[in-house]
Parts: C-alpha cells; structure tokens; sequence
C-alpha cells in the first residue's frame, strides 16, 4: 500500500476523508499535515488512535509520498508547499478533494480507480455526477440519450465557517437584524442563489461523453445535504416499474418515500433515490436523490480512487 498524505485533516471533509481511508486501508501509512497559517500542531486521529497534524512548511514535506489528498476549507499559504510539491514532484498522485475548488485548471473528475496512475491530478466528481453515474449504469440498457443535472447544495461546502456563519446569519434575520457576515458574497440563510453550471456540465460531458448534458446549481440554505434532480431521456421505451426495479439494483442505495431527507441518515453514505416519474410516451424520466456530499462525491469516492493502490 502506498504513502499517503492528507492535508488538512480537520476540516469537515478532512475527518470524513482520513475516518474512511483507514477503515478502507487499515495497513495504509498514513500522515496528517494542516495548511492553516499558524505554526502549532493540530492534533487529529486515524482511527482511534489520536495524530499529530504538523504544519506544511515545505514541498520536501511530500517527497516521500505516493499520494497526497488535498481536504482545505480555506486557502492558506501553505498551500505555496503543495504547489511546489506538485511541480516538482511529476509522478506524485494528487486528489483535491477540498470544496475550494483552487486547482480545477490542474485536475481532471474521476469517480474510479480508472485514472489513478503515477502523477494523476485528479478531483472526486460532485455528488450530482456520482448521483448521475449511479443511475446510468442500472439503466444503460434503456439507452440514455440526454441528461439534465440540478445540483442543490448545502452551506457544509464551504467548511465548517460556513456553518459556524449560517448559524449566525439566521439569528439575526430572525431577530430583524442586519446581516454582517456573508457566505461566498451571499446571505444564504432562509435563502437561495442560483450559481452557473458550466463546471458541474463540463466534469459531466467528460465522464459521460455519449450524452449530451446540461447542468444548474443551486446554493441553498441548510446546512447539510446534497439534492440532485436528473432528468434523462431514453431511446428505448421505459416504465415506472421498470425504472424502480433497475433504480433498486444501485449498490447501497436506498428507494426512499416521499417526502424524502437525510434527517434520518445512518451515516453509511448512500444514495437516496425517491419514485421516479415517467413521461406519457415513456422517454423520459425525472429522477430526485440525496446523498451526503462529504461522502458520495467526497471520502468514498475518494476511496474509490485509492483502490487500485492496494
């Protein structure tokens, strides 16, 4: 198994992603770095046991590593390390798995080990696109010709000071205050903003290039929870009960009534996949799932990736 170096172990992705690596690669050696400013160390865990988190303070930091996982919920300039590491370093795998979405012109979206050779520069697809992926292996028979994604996304992208700002922003709204502190330029609580969906269309028009594919965002105002809405059109006619049996074979998804949330998560990171409806002429299907970002298009797909490693 090989080296493996995260960055930024406690942030709300960073615990996610060292919690399922060592339960996936309990042999795997492990080492814990934060680029945050300051030059204390952090103390995190891998498993149970507790971890020192030294600051990254220079690119030979990495040099020894096979693989480098990338968690930041800000951009601290440590991170100069990592970009140093990143151009000296040609054969080192790197996974940006951090929200910040810094280093987009350098990597590619992967949902598999397919991608991971020496000097992969990659990031965990978003979770619509493994909510998208999902769905069209279990209906690839039906033929899917074009797909449309509305992605709707939680505060919990932006790390935990975007909680901790959420928090504060509906406090004073529902005092009648004014809002001081913004979340991405925006008051998100009891809110919604509607962001482009170039990125989230182009990662999907790379891994699905046989569709044509559309894509929206949506920041909302919650704190916890990715909602995907699919729209799919099939060449080859289609029933709601057909659609639900092949939905049902999805590995670890769960076919949820409505009205359908992740109150009740157990924490297994699953898909959850309401009835689809069915078009009168049965081509076309509007599918609505949720999953838990920090895990399905976070530290699972992560794991996903790191397993032709082993």
């Amino acid at each position: 198994m090989p080296r493996i170096a995260i960055l930024d172990p406690l942030t709300l992705t960073g615990r996610e992603l060292t919690s399922e690596i060592h339960q996936a690669f309990p042999e795997a050696d492990i080492h814990l770095f934060h680029t945050e400013d300051d030059d204390e160390h952090q103390i995190a865990s891998t498993g149970d046991q507790p971890a020192l988190s030294p600051p990254l303070n220079e690119s030979g930091d990495l040099a020894e590593f096979d693989v480098v996982i990338l968690a930041a919920d800000r951009a601290g300039l440590r991170l100069k390390a990592l970009e140093s590491a990143l151009e000296s370093i040609p054969e080192l795998i790197f996974i940006d798995a951090s929200p910040l979405g810094l280093y987009r012109h350098l990597t590619s979206p992967s949902l598999d080990a397919d991608g991971v050779i020496p000097g992969a520069r990659l990031h965990p697809a978003h979770p619509s696109i493994a909510v998208a992926h999902a769905v069209l292996q279990v209906l690839d028979s039906f033929g899917p010709e074009t797909m449309t994604i509305a992605a709707i996304e939680p505060v919990s992208i932006f790390g935990k000071e975007g909680i901790t700002t959420l928090a504060h922003q509906a406090s004073q709204r529902l005092q009648g205050e004014k809002v001081t502190e913004t979340i991405d330029d925006q008051i998100a609580a009891f809110n919604m903003t509607a962001h482009p969906g170039v990125d989230l269309a182009g990662d999907a028009a790379r891994l699905f290039p046989e569709l044509e594919v559309v894509a929206t965002r949506t920041h909302g105002g919650c704190f916890h929870g990715h909602v995907t809405l699919l729209g799919l059109t099939v060449t080859d006619l289609i029933t709601k009960e057909e659609a639900i049996e092949n939905l049902a074979r999805i590995p670890g998804a769960i076919l949820a009534k409505f009205p359908m949330s992740l109150a009740d998560d157990d924490g297994q990171g699953r898909i959850r996949i309401g009835a689809p409806e069915i078009s009168h002429g049965g081509h076309m299907l509007s599918i609505q799932a949720m999953v838990d970002g920090t895990q399905v298009g976070g530290a699972m797909t992560v794991v996903s990736l790191l397993e032709k490693l082993r």
